[in-house]
């Protein structure tokens, strides 16, 4: 359960940290990450990086329970999933841009940050 706690704090400072940039310097990441997503040695740098990630909360944390718990596996999974399609099909990830970046999506994105980010917060840092 350490490790879980662990990885929930982590996941938690993240999503937050990402949501209060985007909720605060909006305009900034608006000019900013189609640049991210254009420059393909960053999808690729970004990809391994998920592969990284995915699979050390995988080696670390596998855990298929009842609980919150497997929403951290499932991360882990979605992330390796993310870093090898990264690699291999990078242009598929070009060609979301416009959809994901689109002003009326930033809502949503913001919506699923917080929720993910108090989730994990709840777990990590308030049910110990």
């Amino acid at each position: 359960m350490e490790t879980s706690i662990l990885i929930a704090k982590i996941l938690a400072t993240v999503y937050l940290s990402y949501f209060l940039g985007l909720l605060f310097s909006s305009k900034y990441y608006k000019e900013e990450l189609p640049k991210l997503v254009d420059n393909s040695a960053y999808l690729i740098l970004g990809g391994f990086m998920a592969i990284v990630f995915g699979f050390l909360i995988l080696e670390f944390h596998n855990y298929w329970n009842s609980d919150w718990t497997v929403v951290i596996t499932i991360f882990g999974w979605l992330s390796l999933l993310k870093g090898i399609l990264l690699i291999v099909f990078p242009q598929m990830f070009t060609a979301y841009k416009t959809t994901i970046l689109k002003a009326g999506n930033q809502k949503y994105i913001l919506i699923l940050l917080l929720i993910f980010g108090a989730f994990f917060g709840y777990f990590g840092f308030f049910t110990t």
